[in-house]
């Protein structure tokens, strides 16, 4: 006897501007290297930067270079441990409060819940892990950037790819294949966010952010 297979109804949410007011990964760099590593190694991925500006590169190179650069080497068990303590100390401050509410609400919710709230960013999964799981977010429901690690140490390139653009609407179609998934809600910030948003029934842009009222 056959049985039909329901499509599972989700909430996408970006990390990265959306319910932060920051980059984390940017501010994840510099945290786990300390200020003067963090200052050496942006100076040599300069020409990588110029690359980038100049067209020669796509982001996704720029990316994995700077993973490269970062991480390359680094024993696995330090980087978690760092993300975990980010993820405690740095990230609440940086989340929205409409954005925390909109998500405290969803996980409340009966007809969404833990089960269909989503995180998918291009930021890397360690310390996104760490502070979804602070929040009651399922571990696998967070889609990011993963860092390839072989043998305990960090190998310096991604498991898989850059979760940005059309990758992060590749990475949700990963995620429930073979079967089909209904994007409910997306919401999103900036280019990177447009597959998402396009592929959403209802799609939201910038929209934890208060306008101030001028006097």
């Amino acid at each position: 006897m056959s049985t039909t297979q329901t499509e599972p109804e989700i909430y996408v949410f970006d990390f990265d501007g959306t319910i932060t007011t920051k980059d984390t990964f940017a501010l994840y760099l510099r945290y786990y290297a300390g200020t003067a590593a963090w200052l050496l190694k942006i100076f040599r991925l300069l020409p990588t930067f110029i690359a980038y500006k100049l067209g020669r590169i796509d982001r996704h190179a720029v990316k994995k270079a700077v993973i490269r650069r970062f991480f390359a080497g680094e024993q696995a068990a330090d980087v978690e441990a760092r993300a975990e303590q980010f993820a405690r100390d740095i990230i609440p401050n940086l989340i929205r409060p409409a954005g925390r509410a909109r998500l405290g609400a969803l996980l409340a919710d009966p007809d969404c819940g833990p089960e269909s709230l989503y995180i998918c960013s291009a930021s890397i999964g360690p310390y996104l892990r760490s502070w979804a799981s602070s929040c009651g977010i399922h571990l696998n429901n967070v889609m990011a950037t993963e860092l390839a690690v072989d043998d305990g140490r960090i190998t310096g390139e991604l498991q898989g790819y850059n979760v940005w653009g059309e990758n992060k609407l590749r990475r949700i179609m990963d995620q429930f294949s073979p079967h089909s998934v209904k994007i409910l809600e997306a919401y999103g910030d900036t280019r990177g966010d447009r597959e998402i948003l396009h592929a959403a029934e209802a799609s939201f842009f910038k929209p934890f952010r208060v306008t101030p009222i001028n006097n």
